[in-house]
């Protein structure tokens, strides 16, 4: 229904984002690396999609059309829903999670948190002809890329795997007390997921 909308950034959180366009506001569940690049009062695109559950309608954004096609891709296998879908792409970039399936490494699937081990080998086996052809470049390795404001982005990954920001916040702050502010994002979310 939505290819994409343009419009002013009126807020953008870790794992939501509002577009207003032609006066309406676009309420949209955003991955972290797409929620870091809008600011607001800023003009953006976001190319959507429109998830609707028991007539439960969600609008997903995200920062590139390959970006999106990917997210379609994985949702259409089963359990993969926009919270796991979302998890994935904030986990990793979209061509990681290209490279991580064209290889079958399900082992760096299930580090995202709602992946198990047969979802990351079902995502691997399922998906592998169709990444084959995608248009995406992948990695030579998946990696989580660190990013700015390693503590926030840490807390916001947090809060779009499914965790309350409260106690994200919480298992945030431990690990920085345990082991120092000298770490990335992925330290710290690796470390949150140990635990």
């Amino acid at each position: 229904m939505y290819d994409h909308i343009v419009g002013e950034v009126v807020e953008a959180q870790p794992a939501r984002a509002v577009l207003r366009a032609h006066g309406v506001g676009y309420e949209l569940k955003v991955p972290v690396r797409a929620a870091r690049e809008l600011r607001v009062g800023s003009e953006a695109t976001l190319f959507t999609i429109l998830h609707v559950v028991d007539g439960m309608p969600t609008l997903l954004g995200f920062a590139t059309r390959a970006e999106r096609d990917l997210a379609r891709r994985l949702m259409t296998v089963s359990g993969v829903g926009p919270s796991v879908c979302l998890a994935v792409l904030s986990t990793y970039s979209a061509e990681d999670v290209v490279g991580a399936i064209l290889a079958g490494d399900a082992h760096s699937l299930r580090r995202v948190r709602g992946v198990g081990s047969k979802l990351a080998e079902r995502l691997c086996l399922e998906l592998r002809d169709a990444m084959a052809r995608f248009e995406l470049r992948p990695s030579a390795e998946p990696r989580v890329v660190p990013l700015p404001r390693a503590t926030e982005d840490a807390i916001a990954g947090l809060v779009v795997l499914g965790y309350g920001e409260k106690e994200a916040r919480a298992k945030v702050a431990k690990v920085i007390a345990d082991r120092g502010r000298e770490q990335t994002t992925e330290e710290i979310m690796r470390a949150v997921l140990q635990s």
